[in-house]
């Protein structure tokens, strides 16, 4: 019974192994992802958060929050219940694609 089991599980771990070989081969030990063709090089300059999602005043916002203090996150004060979802529309021509099965990874020579 138990050498049953141990060899199932052996075959599944060797049929893992070889997967992830044949993944390392094909991939050259990269990590690969799913980019268009049509999408350019990186963006060099992704500007940060605007006022928007936070902003944060020059007067103090919290009991010994600020930049000069040794509480140095006076923004955590400044959030209200929509500063996520403000972040998230604004970040999210700056993500990358997610990967679908239905379009074909195309690799880029370097």
């Amino acid at each position: 019974m138990a050498s049953k089991g141990l060899l199932r599980n052996l075959n599944n771990y060797s049929k893992f192994c070889n997967f992830s070989s044949i993944n390392r081969a094909l991939s050259s030990g990269k990590i690969i992802y799913n980019k268009s063709q049509s999408s350019g090089g990186s963006i060099p300059n992704v500007p940060g958060l605007s006022d928007n999602c936070v902003k944060v005043p020059s007067s103090p916002v919290g009991p010994g929050a600020a930049k000069n203090t040794g509480y140095k996150n006076p923004e955590y004060f400044c959030y209200d219940k929509n500063s996520y979802f403000e972040a998230e529309v604004e970040m999210l021509e700056h993500r990358c694609p997610q990967p679908s099965v239905h379009v074909p990874y195309y690799p880029t020579s370097k």
